[in-house]
């Protein structure tokens, strides 16, 4: 029973993983989902651009303070190279879509 339920658990996690990874289109993907994945990269450039005041391609404590509830709250937890600023994939959350 114990070996049921850990295999079950552990498959669990791999179709969670699965699915994350499909929630957010490629951006050559077919159809309306590449449009729409395109559209938000657009839209994800504009919201980092306005935010990166000395436009040195990334972001600093400072810059999302009053911008960004959410990064300034998890500025840490995003900051996934603890270099003190937020670089285009660890604002995205993301890897999917190059700047």
């Amino acid at each position: 029973m114990r070996n049921q339920f850990a295999l079950m658990f552990a498959l669990s996690v791999c179709v969670a993983a699965a699915f994350s990874q499909s929630l957010i289109p490629d951006l050559d993907a077919p159809g309306i989902r590449g449009e729409m994945a395109r559209a938000e990269k657009q839209k994800a450039e504009a919201r980092f651009d306005a935010m990166d005041s000395n436009k040195d391609g990334k972001l600093s404590r400072d810059e999302v303070a009053g911008k960004s509830a959410y990064l300034a709250d998890n500025f840490d937890k995003l900051d996934s190279d603890k270099d003190g600023s937020l670089g285009w994939e660890e604002f995205l959350g993301h890897k999917r879509w190059p700047r």
